[in-house]
């Protein structure tokens, strides 16, 4: 079966099993998030592993080909022009449709800390590069340093590398199919986060309030997942890239983060994709989507932007010119790349650093979301994965083209 149609047909399964299911006092939304998160730990359960050893193999392949540094600044640049334009779609989005503003009312939930900054960075990089491996479930960022410095290294001296990168690529090979066989079945297992998700919104009493809200904001990811991105693909490359088909292979990873709101979960869905239906190289796909996925958050700063001044908007009368705009846009593009250790919740994590930092006295405003807060996480996640997958297309389009070209020659 195609996994784009299973994928489909698992979110599809996953409505209707939502809409019908009794909501019985809670119990059901309790259950299936319990169930929910078993789901979400199945689809990362191989995470790490695979990409340790596939960006060996992908380092390894692009520093032997002197394509390392074009790769990796090439990517870095699609990703920032990325974040930067889609954050500044969705403060525009607000400003120019005006949606209906949220009359304060009083939340119950904890307000969340923002992350230290350095303390982020402190995280990702341990005294004792072991400690890598043992760290918490959000550390890839550790994994993935320490597979680029050793792919980096291989090229020393390939007596003595040659017998490891056997090793390395054998055992890539070993958990790329493991991952196969496991996103063939969460295809179908996606239908139990789509339905906790649906229960949820059914439970929901004041969804009314926020539909404008939602509308523009769905509207503003779709223009730029959607429409923008498989155009530019298509002017990038209009004979090897057809905007309709990136789209249909896309459909797995767009209904994994939907569903999921994870976006570990949706990478190694995106991995399967990469390879399968893209075709996009292992040099290329491994060594861009993980990083891409990590600091690739332009659809979590979308949300949050447009969520922000929203609130503004509603617990106040000041006038948000352009440049207000501007400096709110920066801000929540670089804060955006801190989020690495946080695959689920961004949203509320860059509303809450954006409170702290220009609520203006109402720190605490930003709770007023929290009604369709696993909403807005689920629709950040969604052009975030449909972000990783453009950025890889692009690098690999474009270190593909490179390569048929030094063949001519």
């Amino acid at each position: 079966m195609n996994i784009s149609f299973r994928y489909t047909l698992g979110a599809a399964a996953g409505i209707v099993l939502g809409m019908v299911l009794p909501l019985a006092g809670g119990d059901t939304a309790a259950l299936l998030g319990e169930l929910s998160q078993l789901v979400v730990l199945a689809g990362r359960f191989l995470l790490f592993p695979l990409v340790f050893f596939a960006m060996i193999a992908a380092v390894d392949e692009l520093h032997t080909r002197d394509t390392l540094g074009k790769t990796g600044l090439l990517g870095a640049a699609v990703l920032f022009l990325c974040t930067l334009v889609s954050t500044l779609l969705g403060g525009l989005a607000i400003l120019v449709f005006s949606p209906q503003r949220i009359p304060p009312m009083v939340q119950e939930g904890t307000i969340t800390a923002p992350p230290s900054l350095i303390a982020s960075l402190l995280g990702a990089l341990p005294s004792n590069a072991f400690r890598v491996f043992v760290l918490d479930d959000g550390a890839l960022a550790g994994i993935l340093l320490m597979a680029l410095l050793v792919g980096v290294s291989f090229r020393h001296d390939r007596s003595v590398s040659s017998p490891l990168s056997l090793v390395v690529d054998s055992a890539n090979r070993i958990f790329y199919r493991l991952n196969h066989l496991v996103a063939g079945v969460l295809g179908i297992l996606v239908l139990v986060p789509v339905a906790a998700l649906t229960v949820l919104l059914r439970e929901g009493t004041e969804l009314l309030l926020f539909s404008q809200f939602l509308l523009v904001l769905i509207v503003a990811v779709l223009v730029v997942g959607v429409l923008v991105y498989p155009a530019i693909l298509y002017l990038f490359d209009r004979r090897r890239t057809h905007p309709l088909l990136w789209l249909s292979a896309m459909i797995p990873v767009a209904v994994a983060a939907l569903g999921s709101g994870d976006a570990f979960f949706s990478l190694s869905t995106l991995t399967r994709v990469n390879r399968d239906s893209l075709g996009i190289p292992r040099a290329m796909g491994a060594s861009v989507s993980p990083w891409v996925v990590l600091y690739g958050r332009a659809g979590t700063a979308l949300v949050s932007m447009a969520g922000f001044l929203l609130v503004i908007r509603s617990y106040t009368a000041l006038d948000i010119g352009l440049g207000d705009l501007v400096v709110l846009a920066v801000s929540t593009v670089l804060y955006s790349f801190f989020l690495a250790r946080t695959p689920a919740g961004g949203v509320l994590l860059m509303l809450s650093f954006l409170a702290s930092r220009y609520g203006r006295g109402m720190e605490e405003s930003y709770l007023i979301l929290l009604p369709v807060m696993p909403l807005l996480e689920r629709i950040g996640a969604f052009l975030d994965m449909m972000t990783a997958g453009f950025v890889t297309q692009i690098v690999a389009t474009r270190g593909s083209g490179r390569s048929q070209a030094v063949t001519k020659a």
